[in-house]
């Protein structure tokens, strides 16, 4: 039996999918999630600065009195 006179190459990239439309959606979206995590970390530590900077405004601990008997 003679080999086909005409053999049909086989391309592997004709059984590939066709490629993704590209989307810009992920990087910004990274991007804004970043961004947001260094704001609440930023206003985490403005707030523990600030209540570390005045510890005179706090209110005196009034101990309760042991004596009393409640009713």
């Amino acid at each position: 039996m003679p080999p086909p006179s005409n053999p049909v190459p086989f391309n592997p990239a004709d059984h590939l999918l066709p490629p993704a439309p590209k989307s810009s959606m992920g990087p910004v979206v990274g991007i804004i999630i970043i961004v947001i995590l260094l704001v609440i970390g930023a206003l985490y530590f403005w707030g523990a600065h600030l209540n570390a900077q005045d510890p005179e405004d706090q209110l005196p601990l009034i101990p309760g009195d042991g004596s009393a008997v409640s009713q």
